[in-house]
């Protein structure tokens, strides 16, 4: 009998004991909460070209530059050199109407099949200075460049091209958001 009174004592020990934990441990428990909200706005991201001006002096062109329709980013143009000194040269405004701060991430790249022994296709910002990067354009900014290709003066007879040759001339400017 003296075994079954001391095994009907644990079970209840046990449970006390279980209890005592429990509420101990609640005790010294915490929870941490952070609750916000957060508003996005809307924003629009709408750089391109605009108000594009030929060059007084230049060559009549055979397609004069001008903004593509459906893709104000982009200008397409067809232009014949027929001496050297003669040149084709146009400005443009590069328009953020956007509500995005936008800058250039790098200078601008000029390619194609150009021959600098016998031209020069250069793009500048109007007053002259060079396209650099990390220039900025604020929301509802703009910025004039010039691009300007020119059959060069200085050429020798012996640089003379032999034939007519076509040139296909790649202007590139990426602009990202500042």
């Amino acid at each position: 009998m003296r075994g079954i009174k001391r095994k009907s004592y644990i079970l209840p020990i046990f449970a006390l004991v279980v209890v005592i934990l429990s509420v101990g441990y609640a005790a010294i428990t915490a929870t941490l909460n952070i609750t916000g909200t957060s508003t996005i706005t809307k924003n629009t991201w709408n750089i391109h070209f605009q108000d594009l001006s030929v060059t007084s002096g230049s060559v009549t062109a055979a397609t004069p530059a001008a903004i593509t329709t459906n893709n104000h980013a982009e200008i397409t143009y067809t232009v014949t050199l027929p001496k050297p000194g003669d040149f084709y040269e146009f400005t443009v405004n590069i328009v953020n109407d956007g509500t995005i701060a936008a800058k250039t991430s790098a200078a601008p790249t000029l390619s194609g099949n150009t021959q600098s022994a016998v031209m020069t296709y250069t793009a500048t910002w109007s007053d002259g200075t060079a396209i650099a990067p990390n220039t900025t354009l604020a929301a509802g900014a703009s910025k004039k460049m010039k691009l300007r290709v020119q059959y060069r003066k200085d050429i020798t007879s012996s640089q003379l091209p032999t034939a007519d040759t076509t040139l296909t001339l790649k202007f590139s400017l990426p602009i990202v958001q500042a």
